[in-house]
């Protein structure tokens, strides 16, 4: 049916034509009427059938004249009735009833059905002969239909309709474009996967393949004779193409070849594909052009694909920004405990305690403040944690109000610069103990109060804590409210997104990157809570944090009870250890790290034996008992967790206990899976590698009076570009350990640059990995994050980044003061017994 529709057209077209010369030719008089014909025919009858009438009234011969009367009307079908009225009025003849169905008009005209003709007299107008006629139309359609006129229309017009409509089918085919293209050659085009069209030089559709069919849902036969940017066609913007910008223009304009143009186009869905477009003029002879041949390959998916390139790209370039900005703006997380340290590293080297009692107190906060900046280092440096948000937590037995208390703690010294006040107090009954993950828990709360106080510069910052209801379900609840300057309104879930402050010119005015409260809440959600906030600009800010306490029983303290534990645990003393005899081996790739621990322990009192590998642990100790083994767990030959494995499967059940760099969440459950028994991290906290060992040898708990014993903290260095001093260097017995590392730590950066320039990023990823255990173990703590980026680049096998890292760390080396050899006897340390264990 498609195919017939021009044939329709073009037919029914003529047909019109032909019907209105038709009727102009009845107006202008063109074709004789037949209506004016009856209508002088009833005339004439009329008025011989008068001249009649006028013998018969003259000569009183009134008998014939009704049978005259009666003979006219039945040889004349078309006469209804006929009388003969005499000027008065009387009638004198009549037929079919005429009297009754004449109705006469006054001015003595005659009508179409109706005809008066006078009858004359020698004494002038005798009467009239009156006829009535049948009427010539009809009203209405059934008037219009009987027509002759509109008979004989419609008569002509639907016989030259099917003249036309054969005629033309046979016309068209001779004239249809497509058929200028073989067969052959339309089968072969239809087989391209490619669309195809072919237009003439006025841009209308020649030839259209099945690819293109199929992608504009309309059919061959529709397509061809339409003019080619008729179609929906639009640029790569979905802006609608205008008269001339359509790629195969300049072909049918000036036959110029056009080459991977894009243009887009809907299809029969609606979907907006996008093409590359070839046009190639088509020539017919002498160098003219007669149309242009357009190819249309559909690079819709390519284009999806490459968006969905650029948006990673953008994705990562942001999240590479976001790194960039998060490592060279030092956020507060990192600066608070720092200033901690430093802080109070200057009081202690002024001298400015007051009693030993104090200067304890300053040298237990720069432990806790240095210990909780290493878990921010080491957050910091595990960038995937940020990026795919994957925060790992644990439940285990924490008693919230001592974190929070010890944060204070700290936190105090920075309020008290800025001069406001910082107070610590719980409402009502709150447990002692509850389950969450008291790392997580500590570094919420440093956030939310180092927040506070320097957004607050005076007043006060007040943090409570208290048992509450959410919900139907108990939870823990940590206000931290201050007089700061407080949030608008419409910036308070804003501030939780990553790298984002309130206002533009609060990092400018008080620095930090953004990321604190980001963290923070989500370790706050993972703990089965949240973080919400409460604030008005000008009039501070309240942040609550809510946790899940589990299904821990505890005991419930009151206020005053939280007061005296949170007391007690800021001023514990530091516990030490003195062990009966007995024998340990320790197990490790750096020398130095060895003779860190044989020195500690040997002081101790006890007898230490070294292995330089796993292999040699395990031969050691097939050949000798030892009561304790402390296994490092990253070695070359054989490894701690192999080692592990193999003398538990010999059947040695001796202690051992890791020691490994690796602080990462659920390194100790693959530590405890491999058999060791403990787990301790580098660098080395003596408290607690000595608190580990009296767990499983026989000791005596004693307090210090004399030195206090070694504990890692940071190296007390104010200025990036000063010289870096081992917190070790003043220790008579442990100097010659840090002389030896600093010694080799020159061979071992020939070492890491030699094997970055081979190519061996395994071998420098070994020596990163030695390089963060040992230089923190013997108080160089500023190679320590270098030491793990480096590790990190390594493993990446980022060439560049390798490269990068070792110029750090060789300009860190340069800054290294070595110390100088003491001659005369080591000082000991006394130490006063207190009880046994």
């Amino acid at each position: 049916m498609k195919r017939n529709r021009p044939k329709l057209y073009i037919a029914f077209g003529l047909v019109c034509l032909l019907v209105s010369v038709i009727l102009w030719a009845l107006f202008a008089g063109l074709v004789p009427d037949r209506r004016e014909a009856v209508l002088q025919g009833r005339t004439a009858l009329a008025e011989t059938l008068a001249a009649s009438c006028s013998a018969l009234v003259g000569s009183e011969k009134s008998a014939h004249l009704q049978k005259l009367l009666d003979f006219v009307l039945e040889r004349n079908p078309q006469v209804r009735s006929i009388g003969v009225r005499r000027a008065t009025g009387q009638l004198i003849a009549q037929t079919n009833d005429h009297a009754k169905a004449w109705n006469g008009r006054d001015d003595q005209r005659s009508t179409e059905t109706e005809v008066e003709v006078p009858i004359w007299s020698t004494d002038g107008q005798w009467g009239q002969l009156e006829l009535r006629f049948a009427s010539l139309t009809r009203s209405g359609v059934a008037g219009i239909l009987g027509d002759e006129r509109t008979q004989m229309i419609a008569f002509i017009a639907g016989l030259c309709f099917i003249v036309f409509y054969f005629y033309l089918g046979r016309m068209l085919k001779q004239l249809d474009p497509s058929s200028a293209v073989p067969e052959r050659v339309r089968s072969a085009l239809d087989t391209l996967a490619e669309g195809l069209l072919v237009v003439d030089v006025e841009g209308h559709v020649v030839l259209a393949n099945r690819a293109f069919v199929s992608v504009t849902g309309k059919s061959s036969e529709d397509l061809v004779g339409r003019r080619s940017i008729d179609l929906d066609w639009s640029n790569s913007e979905a802006e609608p193409l205008r008269q001339g910008e359509h790629p195969w223009a300049a072909t049918i304009v000036e036959g110029k070849a056009v080459r991977d143009a894009m243009v887009c186009l809907r299809d029969r869905e609606g979907k907006l594909r996008t093409f590359m477009v070839n046009s190639t003029p088509v020539m017919v002879g002498e160098g003219k052009h007669g149309g242009a041949l357009i190819t249309f390959d559909d690079i819709t998916l390519l284009q999806e694909k490459e968006i969905e390139l650029r948006g990673a790209k953008d994705q990562a370039e942001a999240a590479n920004r976001a790194k960039s900005d998060f490592l060279a703006n030092m956020s507060h997380e990192i600066r608070t405990p720092m200033n901690a340290i430093l802080g109070f590293t200057q009081v202690l080297k002024r001298g400015l305690h007051r009693n030993a009692h104090e200067r304890d107190r300053h040298l237990d906060t720069i432990h806790s403040s240095g210990t909780h900046l290493l878990g921010l280092i080491n957050d910091i440096l595990d960038l995937s944690k940020v990026e795919a948000g994957r925060m790992e937590v644990e439940r285990i037995p924490c008693r919230v109000h001592l974190v929070v208390d010890e944060v204070v703690r700290v936190l105090g010294v920075k309020a008290a610069e800025k001069g406001i006040r910082l107070v610590f107090s719980t409402e009502g009954l709150v447990p002692d103990v509850i389950e969450s993950d008291p790392a997580r828990l500590r570094q919420i709360v440093t956030n939310l109060i180092g927040n506070a106080i320097k957004f607050t510069d005076q007043g006060s910052v007040t943090v409570s804590a208290r048992l509450g209801v959410f919900a139907s379900q108990s939870k823990y609840v940590i206000a931290v409210q201050d007089s700061g300057i407080g949030i608008p309104a419409d910036r308070l879930e804003t501030i939780f997104e990553a790298f984002t402050q309130a206002e533009t010119s609060t990092s400018r005015r008080y620095g930090g990157t953004g990321l604190g409260l980001t963290i923070s809440r989500r370790f706050a959600r993972a703990l089965g809570g949240d973080i919400a906030a409460q604030s008005k600009a000008g009039q501070g800010s309240v942040f609550i944090v809510t946790l899940d306490p589990g299904s821990h029983s505890s005991t419930m303290l009151d206020p005053q009870q939280v007061s005296q534990a949170c007391a007690a645990a800021g001023s514990k003393e530091m516990r030490a250890w003195r062990f009966a005899p007995a024998r340990v081996l320790v197990v490790d790739d750096g020398e130095q790290n060895r003779e860190l621990v044989r020195i500690l322990l040997e002081q101790s009192g006890l007898e230490v034996h070294e292995a330089e590998n796993g292999e040699v642990a395990c031969r050691r100790v097939r050949s000798m008992a030892f009561d304790v083994i402390l296994m490092d767990m990253q070695m070359p030959v054989m490894d701690g967790f192999t080692a592990a494995r193999t003398l538990r499967r010999e059947g040695i059940h001796t202690p051992i206990v890791a020691m490994t760099a690796d602080a990462m969440i659920g390194s100790e459950r693959r530590v405890l899976e491999a058999g060791c028994s403990a787990y301790l991290t580098k660098p080395i906290v003596v408290e607690d590698l000595m608190s580990q060992l009296g767990t499983y040898l026989q000791a005596q708990e004693v307090r210090e009076v004399g030195q206090r014993q070694f504990e890692a903290m940071p190296s007390a260095t104010s200025e990036d570009s000063g010289p870096i001093v081992s917190r070790l260097a003043s220790h008579p017995r442990l100097r010659a350990t840090v002389r030896k590392f600093a010694h080799r730590l020159r061979d071992q950066l020939v070492a890491m640059e030699q094997a970055s320039a081979a190519g061996d990023f395994a071998e420098v990823q070994s020596l990163g990995h030695w390089l963060k255990g040992a230089a923190g173990t013997v108080g160089y703590d500023a190679f320590t994050e270098h030491a793990v980026h480096l590790e990190l680049c390594a493993k990446a096998c980022d060439a560049k980044a390798v490269a990068d890292a070792l110029d750090i760390i060789r300009a860190v080396e340069r800054r290294m003061v070595v110390p100088e050899e003491l001659s005369g006897p080591d000082s000991v340390k006394q130490q006063e017994v207190v009880h046994g264990n």
